[in-house]
Protein backbone atom coordinates (compact mmCIF):
# COMPACT_ATOMS: atom_id res chain seq x y z
CA UNK A 1 0.00 0.00 0.00
CA UNK A 2 1.03 3.57 -0.69
CA UNK A 3 0.86 6.57 1.84
CA UNK A 4 -1.37 8.52 2.18
CA UNK A 5 0.65 12.18 1.84
CA UNK A 6 -1.56 13.96 3.87
CA UNK A 7 -2.33 11.83 6.43
CA UNK A 8 1.09 9.30 6.50
CA UNK A 9 -1.74 6.68 6.26
CA UNK A 10 -1.94 3.69 4.01
CA UNK A 11 -3.92 3.93 1.20
CA UNK A 12 -5.72 0.50 -0.64
CA UNK A 13 -4.29 -0.19 -4.44
CA UNK A 14 -7.32 -0.03 -6.55
CA UNK A 15 -8.66 -2.84 -8.82
CA UNK A 16 -6.30 -1.25 -12.04
CA UNK A 17 -3.35 -0.98 -9.51
CA UNK A 18 -3.08 -4.23 -8.12
CA UNK A 19 -2.81 -6.24 -11.85
CA UNK A 20 -0.45 -3.44 -13.00
CA UNK A 21 1.75 -4.45 -9.83
CA UNK A 22 2.01 -7.85 -11.11
CA UNK A 23 3.11 -6.55 -14.38
CA UNK A 24 5.83 -4.81 -13.72
CA UNK A 25 6.90 -7.74 -10.85
CA UNK A 26 6.41 -10.11 -14.35
CA UNK A 27 9.30 -8.24 -16.42
CA UNK A 28 11.72 -6.69 -13.23
CA UNK A 29 13.46 -10.18 -12.94
CA UNK A 30 14.03 -10.11 -16.30
CA UNK A 31 15.08 -6.25 -16.89
CA UNK A 32 17.79 -7.09 -13.83
CA UNK A 33 18.84 -10.82 -15.07
CA UNK A 34 19.69 -9.17 -18.21
CA UNK A 35 21.54 -6.13 -16.84
CA UNK A 36 19.16 -3.51 -17.97
CA UNK A 37 19.33 -0.57 -16.16
CA UNK A 38 15.76 1.26 -15.63
CA UNK A 39 14.35 4.43 -14.01
CA UNK A 40 11.05 5.35 -12.91
CA UNK A 41 9.81 8.30 -14.77
CA UNK A 42 6.79 10.90 -14.11
CA UNK A 43 4.12 10.17 -11.93
CA UNK A 44 5.74 6.49 -11.22
CA UNK A 45 8.75 8.17 -9.29
CA UNK A 46 6.43 11.33 -7.85
CA UNK A 47 4.58 8.42 -6.71
CA UNK A 48 7.47 6.42 -5.02
CA UNK A 49 8.71 9.35 -3.47
CA UNK A 50 5.77 11.21 -2.23
CA UNK A 51 3.37 8.17 -1.51
CA UNK A 52 6.36 5.43 -1.29
CA UNK A 53 4.01 3.71 -4.42
CA UNK A 54 1.56 4.63 -6.65
CA UNK A 55 -0.50 7.86 -6.55
CA UNK A 56 -3.33 6.98 -5.25
CA UNK A 57 -5.02 8.20 -8.53
CA UNK A 58 -2.80 6.76 -11.18
CA UNK A 59 -3.25 4.02 -13.64
CA UNK A 60 -0.35 2.91 -14.64
CA UNK A 61 3.48 2.46 -14.10
CA UNK A 62 6.11 4.28 -16.51
CA UNK A 63 9.95 3.70 -16.78
CA UNK A 64 12.76 4.74 -18.99
CA UNK A 65 15.63 3.54 -20.31
CA UNK A 66 18.34 3.98 -22.10
CA UNK A 67 17.89 3.43 -26.00
CA UNK A 68 20.35 1.18 -26.70
CA UNK A 69 19.01 -1.21 -23.66
CA UNK A 70 15.91 -0.12 -24.61
CA UNK A 71 16.39 -1.49 -28.12
CA UNK A 72 17.86 -4.59 -26.50
CA UNK A 73 15.01 -4.99 -23.97
CA UNK A 74 12.38 -5.36 -27.09
CA UNK A 75 14.34 -7.82 -28.72
CA UNK A 76 14.55 -10.28 -25.18
CA UNK A 77 11.29 -9.36 -23.85
CA UNK A 78 8.77 -11.13 -26.24
CA UNK A 79 10.89 -14.40 -24.91
CA UNK A 80 10.28 -14.07 -21.83
CA UNK A 81 6.53 -13.07 -21.07
CA UNK A 82 3.76 -15.18 -20.02
CA UNK A 83 1.24 -16.03 -22.04
CA UNK A 84 -1.16 -13.19 -20.81
CA UNK A 85 1.73 -10.31 -20.68
CA UNK A 86 2.22 -9.15 -24.63
CA UNK A 87 4.76 -6.30 -25.84
CA UNK A 88 3.16 -3.56 -27.76
CA UNK A 89 4.69 -1.36 -30.39
CA UNK A 90 4.49 0.75 -33.30
CA UNK A 91 6.52 -1.34 -35.32
CA UNK A 92 4.38 -4.62 -34.46
CA UNK A 93 0.95 -5.10 -36.37
CA UNK A 94 -0.96 -4.16 -33.33
CA UNK A 95 -3.06 -0.81 -33.27
CA UNK A 96 -1.05 0.44 -30.81
CA UNK A 97 -0.40 4.10 -31.74
CA UNK A 98 2.42 5.45 -29.10
CA UNK A 99 6.18 5.83 -29.39
CA UNK A 100 6.90 4.30 -26.35
CA UNK A 101 6.13 0.51 -25.88
CA UNK A 102 4.05 -1.22 -23.36
CA UNK A 103 3.54 -4.68 -21.89
CA UNK A 104 0.17 -5.16 -21.48
CA UNK A 105 -1.77 -7.85 -19.39
CA UNK A 106 -4.59 -9.07 -21.85
CA UNK A 107 -7.00 -10.08 -19.41
CA UNK A 108 -7.88 -6.56 -18.46
CA UNK A 109 -9.33 -3.38 -20.28
CA UNK A 110 -9.26 0.06 -19.31
CA UNK A 111 -11.87 2.58 -21.10
CA UNK A 112 -9.95 5.73 -22.16
CA UNK A 113 -12.60 8.15 -22.33
CA UNK A 114 -10.48 11.51 -22.68
CA UNK A 115 -9.80 11.81 -26.59
CA UNK A 116 -12.16 12.25 -29.66
CA UNK A 117 -13.27 8.78 -29.68
CA UNK A 118 -13.18 6.37 -26.72
CA UNK A 119 -11.66 3.59 -26.89
CA UNK A 120 -10.53 0.48 -24.95
CA UNK A 121 -6.94 -0.42 -23.77
CA UNK A 122 -5.34 -3.34 -22.13
CA UNK A 123 -3.86 -2.32 -18.76
CA UNK A 124 0.03 -1.55 -19.34
CA UNK A 125 3.55 -0.28 -17.78
CA UNK A 126 4.97 2.12 -20.41
CA UNK A 127 8.45 1.76 -21.36
CA UNK A 128 9.95 5.11 -22.74
CA UNK A 129 13.17 5.30 -24.39
CA UNK A 130 15.45 7.73 -23.14
CA UNK A 131 17.99 9.70 -25.80
CA UNK A 132 20.97 11.81 -26.08
CA UNK A 133 20.71 15.40 -26.94
CA UNK A 134 23.42 17.76 -29.10
CA UNK A 135 25.50 19.01 -26.07
CA UNK A 136 25.74 22.29 -28.34
CA UNK A 137 23.68 25.01 -27.13
CA UNK A 138 22.39 26.32 -30.69
CA UNK A 139 22.52 22.84 -31.90
CA UNK A 140 20.22 21.34 -29.31
CA UNK A 141 17.79 23.96 -30.23
CA UNK A 142 17.41 23.30 -33.53
CA UNK A 143 17.01 19.95 -32.78
CA UNK A 144 14.41 20.43 -30.11
CA UNK A 145 12.41 22.29 -32.69
CA UNK A 146 12.74 19.23 -35.39
CA UNK A 147 11.35 17.46 -32.96
CA UNK A 148 8.79 19.17 -31.97
CA UNK A 149 7.93 19.73 -35.58
CA UNK A 150 7.28 15.67 -35.98
CA UNK A 151 5.19 15.20 -32.66
CA UNK A 152 2.83 17.90 -33.76
CA UNK A 153 2.53 15.97 -37.65
CA UNK A 154 2.44 12.91 -35.93
CA UNK A 155 -0.39 14.11 -33.19
CA UNK A 156 -2.67 15.51 -36.27
CA UNK A 157 -2.03 12.23 -37.64
CA UNK A 158 -3.88 10.21 -34.96
CA UNK A 159 -6.26 13.23 -33.56
CA UNK A 160 -8.61 10.95 -32.39
CA UNK A 161 -6.46 9.61 -30.06
CA UNK A 162 -5.19 12.40 -28.93
CA UNK A 163 -6.47 12.86 -25.10
CA UNK A 164 -7.69 16.40 -24.95
CA UNK A 165 -8.96 16.47 -20.99
CA UNK A 166 -5.25 16.44 -20.37
CA UNK A 167 -5.24 19.39 -17.93
CA UNK A 168 -2.06 21.85 -17.74
CA UNK A 169 -1.65 22.09 -21.53
CA UNK A 170 0.10 24.64 -22.90
CA UNK A 171 -1.15 27.68 -24.15
CA UNK A 172 0.29 26.69 -27.79
CA UNK A 173 -0.92 23.49 -27.36
CA UNK A 174 -4.61 23.98 -26.43
CA UNK A 175 -4.81 26.84 -29.62
CA UNK A 176 -3.53 23.85 -31.93
CA UNK A 177 -5.86 21.42 -30.80
CA UNK A 178 -8.84 23.19 -31.29
CA UNK A 179 -7.55 24.39 -34.88
CA UNK A 180 -7.07 20.66 -35.99
CA UNK A 181 -10.97 20.07 -33.58
CA UNK A 182 -12.44 22.64 -35.51
CA UNK A 183 -11.06 21.34 -39.08
CA UNK A 184 -12.79 17.97 -38.55
CA UNK A 185 -9.82 15.67 -38.51
CA UNK A 186 -10.55 12.32 -36.80
CA UNK A 187 -7.15 10.38 -37.81
CA UNK A 188 -5.16 9.19 -40.63
CA UNK A 189 -3.72 6.18 -41.38
CA UNK A 190 -0.12 7.53 -41.68
CA UNK A 191 1.09 8.37 -38.05
CA UNK A 192 3.07 5.38 -38.21
CA UNK A 193 5.15 7.49 -40.90
CA UNK A 194 5.80 10.01 -38.20
CA UNK A 195 6.88 7.77 -35.71
CA UNK A 196 9.48 6.48 -38.03
CA UNK A 197 10.61 10.11 -38.63
CA UNK A 198 11.05 10.73 -35.21
CA UNK A 199 12.70 7.47 -34.46
CA UNK A 200 15.34 8.47 -36.71
CA UNK A 201 15.60 12.03 -35.02
CA UNK A 202 15.48 10.79 -31.76
CA UNK A 203 18.48 8.33 -32.29
CA UNK A 204 20.53 10.42 -33.77
CA UNK A 205 22.92 11.26 -30.62
CA UNK A 206 24.12 8.78 -28.03
CA UNK A 207 23.43 8.73 -24.23
CA UNK A 208 27.02 7.79 -23.93
CA UNK A 209 28.39 10.76 -25.46
CA UNK A 210 25.60 13.71 -24.51
CA UNK A 211 25.06 15.49 -21.50
CA UNK A 212 21.70 15.96 -21.62
CA UNK A 213 19.21 12.81 -21.79
CA UNK A 214 15.31 13.16 -22.78
CA UNK A 215 11.98 11.34 -22.57
CA UNK A 216 10.41 13.23 -25.16
CA UNK A 217 7.69 11.61 -25.63
CA UNK A 218 6.54 11.51 -22.57
CA UNK A 219 3.87 13.46 -21.30
CA UNK A 220 6.00 16.94 -20.59
CA UNK A 221 7.85 16.52 -23.51
CA UNK A 222 11.43 18.83 -23.02
CA UNK A 223 10.31 19.14 -19.25
CA UNK A 224 11.54 16.00 -19.39
CA UNK A 225 15.15 16.94 -20.38
CA UNK A 226 18.03 16.58 -17.90
CA UNK A 227 21.49 16.64 -17.44
CA UNK A 228 22.90 13.19 -17.63
CA UNK A 229 24.12 13.97 -13.75
CA UNK A 230 20.74 13.64 -12.30
CA UNK A 231 20.44 10.40 -13.81
CA UNK A 232 23.85 9.11 -12.82
CA UNK A 233 24.03 5.86 -11.42
CA UNK A 234 20.75 5.36 -9.99
CA UNK A 235 19.32 5.36 -6.80
CA UNK A 236 16.61 2.71 -4.83
CA UNK A 237 12.99 4.47 -4.53
CA UNK A 238 10.43 1.99 -2.17
CA UNK A 239 7.46 1.90 -4.49
CA UNK A 240 4.91 -0.50 -2.76
CA UNK A 241 6.30 -3.55 -1.41
CA UNK A 242 9.47 -3.38 -3.89
CA UNK A 243 13.23 -1.08 -4.37
CA UNK A 244 12.81 -0.01 -7.51
CA UNK A 245 15.81 2.18 -9.19
CA UNK A 246 14.90 5.76 -10.25
CA UNK A 247 17.78 9.21 -10.80
CA UNK A 248 19.72 9.91 -8.16
CA UNK A 249 18.75 13.43 -7.55
CA UNK A 250 14.49 13.04 -7.98
CA UNK A 251 14.08 16.41 -5.87
CA UNK A 252 15.84 18.08 -9.39
CA UNK A 253 13.82 16.14 -11.84
CA UNK A 254 10.30 16.01 -10.21
CA UNK A 255 10.60 19.98 -9.35
CA UNK A 256 11.59 20.70 -13.02
CA UNK A 257 8.30 18.65 -14.01
CA UNK A 258 5.80 19.68 -11.25
CA UNK A 259 7.09 22.70 -9.30
CA UNK A 260 6.27 22.09 -5.80
CA UNK A 261 5.78 18.20 -5.94
CA UNK A 262 4.71 17.36 -2.50
CA UNK A 263 1.32 19.37 -3.01
CA UNK A 264 -1.18 17.27 -4.46
CA UNK A 265 -3.20 18.85 -7.50
CA UNK A 266 -6.62 19.52 -6.98
CA UNK A 267 -9.47 16.92 -7.98
CA UNK A 268 -10.36 17.64 -11.47
CA UNK A 269 -6.53 17.06 -11.93
CA UNK A 270 -6.42 14.09 -11.48
CA UNK A 271 -6.75 10.80 -13.22
CA UNK A 272 -5.34 12.34 -16.43
CA UNK A 273 -5.82 9.39 -18.29
CA UNK A 274 -9.47 9.50 -17.69
CA UNK A 275 -9.83 5.68 -17.54
CA UNK A 276 -11.78 3.24 -15.65
CA UNK A 277 -11.41 -0.34 -15.44
CA UNK A 278 -13.38 -2.82 -17.50
CA UNK A 279 -14.00 -5.99 -15.47
CA UNK A 280 -11.63 -8.43 -15.92
CA UNK A 281 -12.25 -11.40 -18.59
CA UNK A 282 -13.11 -14.59 -18.46
CA UNK A 283 -10.26 -17.06 -18.38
Amino acid sequence: MGLDSKTGQPVPLSKAQVPILKIFKEIKPALEANSIPYYLLGGTLLGAVRHKGFIPWDDDIDIGIVREDYERFLRLVPKILPKHLELRSYRDKSDHHYYFSRIVDTRYEMNRNGSLVSRKENLWVDIFPLDGMPNNWFVRKIHMLKLLWLRLRYHVACFDKVNLNRPNRPLSERIVIALVKDLGVSGHKNYKKWLIKLDLVLRRYKVQDSNWIVNFMGQYKFKEMFPKSYYGKGKLYQFEDMQLMGPEDADKVLTQMYGDYMKEPEDCDKNVHDAQLVEQQAY
